[in-house]
C-alpha cells in the first residue's frame, strides 16, 4: 500500500490540485484535436478508476476531475470553428474589402502579412478571417496599420496541408487562429478607407503608431539586423520580424527565443514604472493600478504573443492579490492562467509558443527552484545564470524534437554565454523605448542608448554565429510520439519531486 498520510498531504497542496485540474482540462481539449475522443476518454477513465480503487482519490475527487476532462472537450466543440464563409469561395481572384485585424509584419521590405477580417469578396457579402500577404511599394506597405479598413485585389486560396506527420501543416497552424484561407496580393487596387474606428480598434491603432514611432526613432541609430533584433526583444517577433538569415543563425545556436518578447520584458516594464512612481511619491495603490494598465497596453503593443500574455496575466493576478492582501501560489497561478487562455481559445493548445512558454515557466518554477534551494551555498545570481538555461533546455527539448525534428547541441552553452548580454540589451532597449515615447527627448535617448546597444547586439550576433556554425550545431532527430513525450515529462516531474520531498519517496515507490 501507499503511505496514505504522505500522499494526502501532497493532494492537499494547492499547486498540485490546480496543476492536476489544468492537465485534465488540457487532456479534454487535446482529445478533440487528436480526433481520438473515445480512446482518450477510456484512458482517463481507467486512470481515475485506478486512483479510486487504490484509494488515492476519493469518489468526489474522481468525479470532479472527470467533469473537468469532459468540460475541456465540450468547450472545444463549442468554441473551435472548422470552416467559415470564405472557404466556399476559394479559389477566387477579386477585390476584397475588410479590416486589418493584426499588426502588419514581415521580414522583407515591401512585404507585409496580417490577419484580415473580410466583409466583401467581389460582389459577395461575407464574414470571414483570412491571412493576407501583400507585396507592394514600400511606402504603401508602411501606411498599413491595425484597425484600418482597406480594399485590395488578391487571390484567395486554401493553405497547403502536410503530407506526412513530421511536416509543418500550414493549414492546421492557421486553424488555431480561426483562419481557413489565405490571400496573396501584389497591392493592386489597394485603397485605405478613412472610416471612423470603434474605440477598441482606435486604441490598438494608436498603440501601433506609438510602437512605429519608437522603432522609427531607433532606426536613425540602429541598422539591419540590429534594429530588428532590438525590436524583437522589446516588442516581440509578432510585431517585428528579423531577417531570415538572422533567424536561421539563432535557430542553429538555440537562441531563437531571444528574438521574441518574453515575461522578462513584462517584469521590466512594471518595475521601471513602479520605480518612477515611487520616486514621485505616488501612493502604493495608484502606482500599482496604473502599472497594471501599462502592462496591459504593452501586451497589446507586442501583438499578443503567448509568452507575453501568459506573463502579463500572471503579473496582473499577483498585483491584484497584493491590492486585496491575498497571497498567490506560483504553479497554481500558472495553471489557472493556462485554463483562462484555453477557455478563451482552446486552439492555443496547438500553438508552439503557448506550449514552450508554459513548459519553460513550469520547469523554472518547479525544477529550477528545487535545485536552487539545494544549492543554498552558491550565490543565487551564479546559480540562476547557469541553471536556468539548463533547466529550460531540458523542458523544451522534446517539443523542439516533436515540431522541428532537431536539437540544438550547443543551446545551453550559447544561452549561458549570452544571458548577461541579453539582460543588459533587454533593459537598455526597454528603457530607451519607453523614454522614446516622449517626442522631445526621443532622439537624444535613442542616440545614447543605441550607441551602447549597437556593440552589445553585434556581440550577440557573433555569439549566435559562433555556436550556430560549429559542427553538428543542429542535430536532426527522429519524430517522438505523444506517448514518449508523456513518459519523458512524467519521469522529469517524478525526479524533481523526489529531489524536493525526501519524505515522499516511499509514497511514490514503496508498494507493500
Amino acid at each position: 500500500m501507499f503511505d496514505r498520510d504522505k500522499i494526502n498531504d501532497l493532494l492537499q497542496n494547492r499547486n498540485f490540485v490546480m496543476c492536476g485540474a489544468s492537465l485534465f482540462f488540457m487532456c479534454g481539449i487535446m482529445s478533440y484535436f487528436s480526433q481520438k475522443e473515445l480512446l482518450s476518454a477510456s484512458i482517463i477513465t481507467v486512470i481515475l478508476c485506478i486512483l479510486l480503487i487504490t484509494r488515492i482519490f476519493d469518489i468526489k475527487r474522481v468525479l470532479i476531475f472527470a467533469l473537468i476532462f469532459y468540460f475541456g472537450f465540450a468547450i472545444t466543440i463549442l468554441r473551435v470553428k472548422n470552416s467559415d464563409a470564405l472557404i466556399s469561395l476559394a479559389p477566387l481572384n477579386t477585390d476584397f474589402y475588410g479590416q486589418i485585424a493584426s499588426i502588419p509584419n514581415s521580414a522583407e521590405k515591401g512585404k507585409a502579412k496580417f490577419f484580415f477580417n473580410v466583409e466583401k469578396a467581389g460582389n459577395n457579402v461575407v464574414n470571414g478571417k483570412t491571412l493576407l500577404t501583400v507585396k507592394a511599394d514600400e511606402n504603401d506597405i508602411s501606411q498599413l496599420n491595425i484597425g484600418q479598413k482597406i480594399t485590395i485585389k488578391g487571390n484567395l486560396r486554401q493553405p497547403f496541408r502536410s503530407t506526412n506527420p513530421s511536416q509543418f501543416d500550414y493549414s492546421s497552424y492557421l486553424k488555431n487562429y480561426g483562419v481557413f484561407t489565405v490571400i496573396y496580393s501584389t497591392g493592386e487596387n489597394l485603397k485605405i478607407h478613412n472610416e471612423k474606428m470603434s474605440p477598441k480598434w482606435k486604441f490598438l491603432y494608436d498603440l501601433n503608431n506609438i510602437r512605429n514611432f519608437v522603432l522609427k526613432t531607433h532606426s536613425k541609430y540602429l541598422k539591419t539586423p540590429n534594429l530588428e533584433i532590438l525590436g524583437g526583444i522589446v516588442f516581440g517577433d509578432d510585431a517585428v520580424a528579423p531577417p531570415d538569415y538572422i533567424k536561421n543563425s539563432f535557430i542553429n545556436s538555440g537562441l531563437l527565443h531571444i528574438l521574441a518578447a518574453s515575461g522578462m520584458n513584462v517584469g521590466f516594464i512594471f518595475s521601471f514604472w513602479f520605480f518612477i512612481m515611487t520616486f514621485f511619491r505616488v501612493p502604493y495603490k495608484p502606482k500599482v493600478i496604473s502599472g497594471m494598465f501599462l502592462v496591459i497596453g504593452y501586451t497589446l503593443m507586442t501583438g499578443l504573443g503567448a509568452s507575453v500574455v501568459r506573463a502579463s496575466l500572471m503579473l496582473l493576478f499577483v498585483l491584484t492579490g497584493k491590492l486585496i492582501d491575498r497571497d498567490t501560489h506560483s504553479i497554481s497561478l500558472l495553471s489557472f492562467v493556462a485554463i483562462l487562455m484555453l477557455l478563451y481559445n482552446p486552439a492555443y493548445i496547438n500553438d508552439v509558443g503557448f506550449q514552450l512558454s508554459f513548459l519553460v515557466t513550469f520547469g523554472l518554477l518547479f525544477t529550477a527552484n528545487i535545485i536552487i534551494k539545494k544549492w543554498d551555498n552558491v550565490p543565487d545570481k551564479i546559480t540562476s545564470l547557469i541553471l536556468i538555461p539548463i533547466v529550460a533546455q531540458i523542458w523544451v527539448a522534446p517539443i523542439q524534437m516533436f515540431y522541428f525534428n532537431t536539437f540544438s547541441l550547443y543551446s545551453i552553452l550559447a544561452n549561458i554565454t549570452s544571458s548577461i548580454l541579453l539582460i543588459v540589451i533587454s533593459f537598455t532597449g526597454f528603457i530607451s523605448s519607453v523614454l522614446a515615447i516622449f517626442k522631445p527627448v526621443a532622439d537624444i535617448v535613442c542616440m545614447i542608448f543605441d550607441f551602447i546597444n549597437n556593440y552589445l547586439i553585434s556581440t550577440l550576433i557573433v555569439i549566435s554565429d559562433f555556436f550556430g556554425n560549429l559542427p553538428h550545431s543542429l542535430i536532426q532527430t527522429t519524430h517522438p510520439n505523444i506517448i514518449q513525450i508523456t513518459i519523458y515529462y512524467i519521469m522529469l516531474i517524478c525526479a524533481s519531486l523526489l529531489v524536493k520531498y525526501n519524505k515522499y519517496k516511499k509514497a511514490f515507490i514503496t508498494v507493500v
